[in-house]
């Protein structure tokens, strides 16, 4: 990971965008379970950067639990001008013990927006789990995300998510990056929903 000085330096890369569209805006997620899914690049990890900015730029607090062979990248996190005081970085090697430290900051009730790393799982996380989580979220008005990286026909990691999005790079130049996010599941408003978003910057590759 980059030094700080050099994180906030990167904000110089990246356009200030302030909105990834009425679906994905922290406000839509809240009491919900949600998925961001990719299969290569990884522009799902630039789109929940975008919504810990959201939850910054609201005064809450944000998590993001991931594994401890990856992170975001950080000129992404940067360029968004994250407040670094309020986001909670927990790093974690096992699946099941990240969804448990989400459980724990849940009962907290002090985050707005709980994102958890799980990218390659290899079994559904435990539903009992899920559950539990969804009801903390609908009771502290919290966001959960998830962030998988999965083929295009992999299903989503459980029936209880309420929204999932897949990301994909359709633009990869070093100077000019476009992708495109398409809602392949909301309980709320159904499926279908495109939208194509364009940054500056270095790929966000992990």
């Amino acid at each position: 990971m980059l030094p700080l000085r050099h994180i906030q330096l990167a904000s110089q890369l990246l356009d200030a965008r302030c909105d990834v569209g009425e679906y994905l805006d922290l406000a839509n997620l809240r009491g919900r379970l949600t998925e961001l899914s990719a299969h290569r690049g990884h522009p799902h990890l630039t789109l929940a950067v975008e919504l810990v900015a959201q939850a910054h730029r609201a005064e809450e607090p944000a998590a993001w639990i991931g594994p401890t062979t990856s992170l975001f990248y950080p000129p992404d996190a940067g360029g968004w001008n994250l407040d670094w005081s309020a986001l909670a970085l927990i790093r974690l090697d096992d699946p099941h013990r990240r969804l448990r430290a989400a459980d724990k900051l849940l009962r907290s009730g002090a985050f707005g927006l709980v994102v958890v790393d799980l990218p390659a799982p290899t079994s559904h996380p435990p539903q009992p789990l899920l559950g539990r989580l969804l009801r903390l979220a609908e009771a502290h008005d919290s966001a959960v995300v998830f962030l998988t990286s999965t083929t295009e026909d992999a299903p989503s990691i459980s029936s209880l998510i309420s929204l999932r999005v897949r990301a994909r790079w359709i633009e990869a130049d070093p100077h000019r990056l476009r992708a495109t996010y398409a809602v392949t599941k909301d309980k709320r408003r159904g499926p279908g929903h495109r939208r194509k978003e364009a940054y500056h910057g270095p790929l966000g590759l992990r």
